[in-house]
């Protein structure tokens, strides 16, 4: 008991270790993301149009589970100790950033799943719903230090829950899913005709997004944001959610950068306007390329379960459930073509009929389920027998049929010798009781015996039923 105390000793410590490597690493991310991010504060510097560190502490508890909170918490109250000073204020908003993403989190689990990469449109607009839901939670939580610590009067209080509801809705919507599908492994391979299309859209996405936000006044206001639309669109048709998620990240940075700096379309309007403009454009940019993504793989999918399904139609009407082997439509429809392709190329085919010997004895002395066993075992037999380039049927009942392409005469009747003893040689029981398989095989060849698919088979089956008449277990050769 000691040692086993022993060995689970350091096995604890390396997990204990490890975790707390984890939460280190998280807050150090969320600290530096939020820091980058309080470059654009709003004055007093406490809120940003735009909070990343939401959407990183919604996608690592997603991904990582909920014990990671401990780095939610410390990377948001450092940071907040840094801007507020406060460290009850800070203590309180860490608590507030991490019920956010706790919250999130368990609303995504519930109602979505882990959308690492969307499935559906529908997914999109609830993910899109739970980021402004579960937004609500910091910027409540954050009200009371804001109230206390800056005696802000309740309009002003009010605008600045708004801001920083904002700001964390636009972070979660933009960044997470980014973080998710990031988080997938990549599976299409990159030619270079496709790096090349996505460094075209990537320069289009950042020339336009420039030219509409910069400020230009003879350029029209409010309408131009949305020729970024076609480019998202694009990116959404051509290319996987990471590469959209990342096209809609750089158009929603410029956007926000321009803004915040007084410029650009939504510059005009007052703060609190601009910032609610801002996020519409950001929710509809991200939702709109999210959503036609998703609905487009929903799509694929469906084709490709669509073609399935129709391939396994198509097997299931050429294929003979009990043996698998081709059935008797399949050989009507390939004979023609194998006996065409003979005739362009010059070379003789051979149409082999196999009939397994008192088989209807089989039935009677041992039962149907003894035969059928019989017959599968049988047809797994031909399928041993021969080339790939052969073609096996169950042509009905107990008769099986073989076209061998490319096939001469001498070799035609080894094969069917060959076929002949190795059914002899199948040991099949059914319930303790021996059942011996022999067989009549018939051999018609094109184009010696017939020119015409229905004449070849009824040449093979003449042979077939002469081999049968002369007791059986025979090859016989068409005459």
């Amino acid at each position: 008991m000691a040692a086993a105390s022993d060995a689970q000793l350091p096995n604890t410590l390396v997990r204990g270790i490890s975790r707390l490597g984890e939460v280190l690493g998280l807050a150090t991310v969320y600290f530096a993301a939020a820091k980058l991010a309080l470059l654009l504060a709003i004055p007093p510097g406490y809120a940003t149009a735009v909070w990343p560190p939401s959407g990183i502490a919604l996608a690592a508890v997603l991904l990582f589970g909920n014990r990671l909170w401990p780095g939610v918490w410390l990377g948001a109250a450092l940071v907040n100790l840094t801007v507020q000073g406060s460290l009850p204020a800070a203590v309180l908003i860490g608590t507030g950033n991490t019920l956010e993403a706790l919250a999130g989190a368990a609303l995504v689990r519930r109602f979505i799943g882990l959308p690492r990469v969307f499935a559906t449109g529908e997914d999109v607009l609830k993910f899109v719903a739970i980021a402004a839901l579960c937004s609500t939670v910091a910027a409540t939580v954050a009200s009371l230090p804001l109230a206390v610590v800056h005696g802000l009067r309740w309009p002003d209080l009010f605008s600045n829950w708004s801001t920083w509801w904002l700001g964390d809705a636009a972070g979660i919507i933009l960044v997470t899913p980014l973080a998710l599908s990031w988080n997938v492994r990549e599976v299409e391979a990159w030619t270079p005709r496709r790096a090349l299309e996505l460094a075209l859209l990537a320069g289009l996405q950042i020339g336009v997004a420039f030219e509409i936000f910069r400020g230009d006044d003879d350029l029209p206001s409010l309408p131009l944001t949305f020729v970024t639309l076609p480019l998202i669109i694009w990116a959404a048709f051509r290319f996987g959610q990471r590469e959209l998620c990342a096209a809609t990240a750089v158009v929603s940075v410029m956007a926000g950068w321009f803004t915040l700096h007084g410029r650009g379309p939504f510059a005009a309007a007052p703060l609190n306007t601009a910032l609610l403009l801002l996020l519409a454009f950001i929710s509809t940019i991200v939702t709109t390329g999210l959503v036609l993504s998703a609905v487009l793989r929903e799509r694929r999918r469906a084709m490709a379960a669509l073609a399935r399904a129709l391939e396994d139609v198509r097997e299931q009407a050429i294929t003979d459930p009990l043996t698998n082997l081709y059935n008797r439509r399949y050989l009507q429809d390939v004979l023609p073509r194998e006996i065409a392709r003979a005739a362009r190329i010059g070379i003789p085919l051979a149409a082999i009929m196999v009939d397994l010997d008192r088989f209807k004895r089989i039935n009677d002395t041992a039962g149907h389920d003894a035969g059928d066993h019989v017959l599968a075992q049988v047809a797994a037999q031909l399928k041993r027998c021969i080339r790939n380039s052969d073609i096996a049927c169950r042509y009905g009942g107990e008769e099986f049929v073989l076209i061998l392409p490319d096939a001469t005469p001498t070799s035609a009747l080894r094969k069917a010798e060959e076929i002949r003893t190795a059914m002899r040689q199948l040991a099949l029981t059914h319930r303790d009781q021996p059942l011996s398989v022999k067989v009549s095989v018939g051999l018609a060849l094109y184009p010696h015996h017939a020119t015409e698919p229905d004449a070849l088979i009824r040449a093979a089956d003449e042979a077939m039923y002469e081999a049968k008449a002369a007791g059986g277990d025979l090859v016989l050769l068409h005459r």
